[in-house]
């Protein structure tokens, strides 16, 4: 099970990130000038990841940096990953990029997205994984809460979840989990997802992202 961890934009906290054990950092990049402070990354660091809530605006900024990839938020089917890798063949062609090495992480955020999730199967070669965030798929169907009295996930984000998880498997690209909520049980999510075949998980603090790494390193011996 790999992590991916989401952090801010700052360099102190890049910084600190870069020396977790995330298999992958998503920075968030959103209304930043430039993406000059980024450390320099060495071998064997995690992958880098940008995210923006304003791709028109941010993309030339962000592609200044050559990360790995780009995460699309409220992704909604195939044709917004596609949209966005046409904009990337433009920045890595004005930037002396190498055409085709950036890559996208689709995010499902939204009832719209859910449902346009079999359309990903097809998407093209730069989709390399799907994530789901449950915060923002609660708020998107107005549940009070993300949990059912037994415990598991409500009706509607159990069944994004699912799909998530096929069309990952139908694209052959990573499926990634959820956070775990403020309150929730880590160790416990981290299980439920390597169980129903999710290859990584979202985290949101350093520290969970050496535990995923350590919590699977136990379960797979």
């Amino acid at each position: 099970m790999r992590a991916f961890l989401i952090v801010p934009g700052d360099a102190r906290t890049v910084a600190a990130a870069m020396a977790s054990d995330a298999h992958a950092l998503i920075v968030d990049v959103t209304g930043l000038a430039s993406p000059a402070f980024f450390p320099e990354r060495r071998q064997g660091a995690p992958l880098f990841y940008l995210r923006s809530h304003d791709l028109e605006r941010d993309l030339p900024a962000m592609m200044a940096a050559a990360p790995h990839g780009i995460v699309l938020p409220r992704c909604e089917g195939a044709r917004d990953v596609m949209r966005l890798g046409a904009r990337l063949a433009v920045e890595e062609a004005m930037q002396g990029l190498t055409d085709g090495a950036t890559q996208i992480l689709a995010f499902i955020e939204t009832a719209r997205g859910a449902l346009a999730l079999h359309t990903l199967a097809d998407a093209g070669e730069r989709l390399v994984g799907i994530a789901w965030d449950a915060a923002a798929m609660k708020a998107e169907v107005g549940a009070p809460t993300a949990r059912d009295r037994a415990g598991g996930l409500s009706s509607p984000l159990a069944q994004v979840r699912a799909l998530v998880r096929l069309t990952a498997a139908a694209a052959r690209v990573t499926a990634i989990d959820t956070p775990c909520l403020p309150g929730g049980d880590l160790a416990g999510e981290v299980e439920s997802a390597r169980d129903d075949g999710f290859e990584a998980k979202l985290v949101l603090e350093p520290d969970q992202a050496g535990f995923v790494r350590e919590f699977s390193g136990r379960c797979q011996g």
